[in-house]
């Protein structure tokens, strides 16, 4: 099994090592863990309680105490959502410093970036959205899209295959053979920011700026493929 690296997220090295143990080995008292870890027994209890107090973990409240793993799938949706509230919550804050706008371009590379920039622009929309993408990104995107809908935005919504989003309708488009490097991933919020972005099997390349004239590209890009 690969080695899990949780420290990006937060996690200290032993802490990763005690999470992958779990995985593997299946739950566990401390000092097996301990031994399955090859630490000593206060690193590895120290470990495991930063887990637990982190969602990584759960621990019975029987003796010996047990510790078993959080299931991998809830563990990334729990800390996609605590760095989607934190990146909001940087959001608001830099808004408050009311420092001057520069023309930005950033580049993306990797679909979990890609989908946090592009629920983060969506839900501060404050004029109009428009979007290209493939359709089995809309489920994702869809709690962010009823923010501006509820708000009476003007949504234009394209997909490269059907989808029923339940509350706004969304076109489907022809995308192959449109000179395009692989799938289409087009954003344009406020006139504000945009995406260029292109979807090859899990592989994403693409750039997210602020600069008017990527903008003005994007727009014709979305035009250009007929989407609302």
């Amino acid at each position: 099994m690969p080695s899990v690296d949780l420290t990006h997220f937060g996690f200290t090295p032993t802490e990763s090592l005690v999470y992958q143990v779990l995985l593997t080995g299946g739950p566990g008292t401390g000092y097996a863990i301990a031994r399955g870890a090859g630490l000593a027994r206060a690193n590895a209890y120290s470990a495991l309680e930063g887990l637990v107090s982190k969602g990584a973990a759960r621990v019975d409240g029987v003796r010996p105490r047990r510790y078993r793993p959080e299931a991998p799938a809830a563990l990334v949706a729990r800390i996609s959502s605590d760095h989607g509230q934190a990146l909001e919550r940087l959001s608001r804050e830099l808004d408050a410093a009311a420092v001057p706008g520069t023309e930005t371009l950033v580049e993306v590379a990797s679909s979990r970036a890609l989908l946090h920039l592009m629920t983060h622009d969506i839900a501060r929309a404050a004029s109009a959205v428009g979007l290209l993408a493939p359709a089995d990104a809309y489920p994702l995107l869809a709690p962010a899209l009823r923010r501006p809908y509820s708000a009476g935005l003007p949504l234009g919504l394209a997909a490269t295959g059907p989808v029923e989003l339940g509350f706004a309708p969304v076109e489907v488009v022809a995308t192959e053979g449109r000179g395009w490097p692989g799938m289409p991933v087009i954003l344009v919020v406020d006139d504000r920011s945009a995406i260029l972005a292109a979807r090859n099997g899990a592989e994403v390349r693409g750039h997210w700026s602020t600069a008017p004239s990527f903008v003005a590209g994007a727009r014709l890009a979305l035009e250009r493929f007929g989407s609302p």
